[in-house]
């Protein structure tokens, strides 16, 4: 018998199915009622089949996180998180609370694919500019001046040589740009892990910082919104954001709740947030509003992260531009320089 590897739902693809069940569970349907519901609504037969095979499993009297747990496609995360929904009966506000935090994980991973996608065509063009400089319009002068007699700079006669093997290098350029391209694409594709480890590998700054402190902040607000004790809900937290930048801060947080610290305290001694939202954090769990002082962090954190996502992008660009006019000045330059020398010779 063949078997077939089942692909996992996107975040955009979770985020929308939390959604939809929520919503029709706050309106009172029950969720053997609101699968058979998003069942007929179903827009393509793979989703079909699966919604199909989570209401024929609670038809069969399982209950929702068993039927999502025997589908294959849900993370371990959400199917535990809607176990605590149904134990505490507040299993619609779980969703719609899973439904943001996904909404917001995506957001996070197209910052990122943004993050490695317009410095990279930024890359191509420029070496493109460069290559057409070099293997076109400089061999039209180095005909020029053979005719005249004049020789061509030291900097020319090396950006000449260059020329004349613009081809291969051309093949070379593509060759890594395909290379890179595919390596970061085999990243995204790993989902979170992907993602942890691009954030890792490129973005050791404040936007990497800031994705962390958020993804910390939402997954706080959703465990603690949906009932859990707050020493379960920060070692699940740890499990989520296991392989980040932030790990050992997370652990070394623990350390100090287990020390006997408050958790504000415990977080602001570990790094993982300081003054203003530290402050705002403690101020939220002495009001009695942990997880909406969590959730406000976590919107705190995405536009920090984006801001200095932009930032970065910015900085990058004005590198590549720079990059250019250096390039494009050096060829003018082998250019210029004999024709200068043939004016001052016809002058003199």
């Amino acid at each position: 018998m063949r078997t077939h590897k089942v692909k996992p739902l996107t975040e955009d693809e979770l985020s929308v199915f939390c959604s939809q069940l929520s919503l029709l569970l706050q309106a009172g349907v029950g969720s053997e009622e609101s699968l058979s519901i998003l069942t007929d609504d179903a827009r393509t037969p793979g989703e079909r089949a699966l919604l199909e095979q989570i209401h024929a499993a609670l038809e069969g009297g399982a209950y929702l996180s068993d039927a999502l747990a025997g589908a294959g496609v849900f993370p371990p995360y959400l199917i535990r998180m809607v176990e605590i929904g149904q134990a505490a009966g507040r299993l619609d506000q779980v969703l719609s609370a899973l439904s943001a935090y996904y909404q917001r994980e995506s957001d996070v991973s197209r910052s990122l694919r943004r993050a490695a996608g317009y410095p990279a065509v930024m890359a191509v063009l420029i070496a493109v500019v460069f290559l057409v400089l070099v293997a076109r319009v400089l061999p039209v002068f180095q005909q020029v001046f053979d005719q005249l007699g004049v020789s061509v700079s030291p900097a020319g006669a090396v950006l000449l040589q260059l020329g004349s093997a613009g081809k291969y290098l051309a093949v070379v350029l593509a060759v890594l740009l395909i290379l890179c391209a595919a390596f970061l694409l085999w990243l995204f594709r790993r989902g979170k892990d992907g993602t942890a480890a691009y954030s890792k590998l490129f973005l050791k700054s404040a936007a990497s910082r800031a994705i962390d402190q958020g993804r910390f902040s939402s997954a706080m607000s959703l465990m603690l919104s949906s009932g859990l004790p707050l020493d379960e809900a920060m070692d699940r937290t740890c499990q989520l954001l296991e392989g980040t930048a932030l790990a050992p801060r997370l652990q070394a947080c623990q350390a100090h709740m287990q020390e006997g610290l408050s958790f504000p305290r415990a977080v602001e001694d570990a790094g993982i947030l300081s003054g203003l939202e530290a402050g705002l954090l403690s101020a939220g769990f002495r009001a009695g509003a942990s997880e909406r002082a969590m959730e406000e962090l976590s919107h705190r954190c995405a536009a920090r992260a984006d801001d200095a996502l932009s930032r970065s992008l910015s900085r990058f660009e004005y590198g590549l531009v720079a990059v250019l006019c250096i390039a494009v000045g050096l060829v003018l330059l082998s250019v210029m320089l004999p024709l200068l020398g043939v004016l001052s010779a016809i002058g003199g």
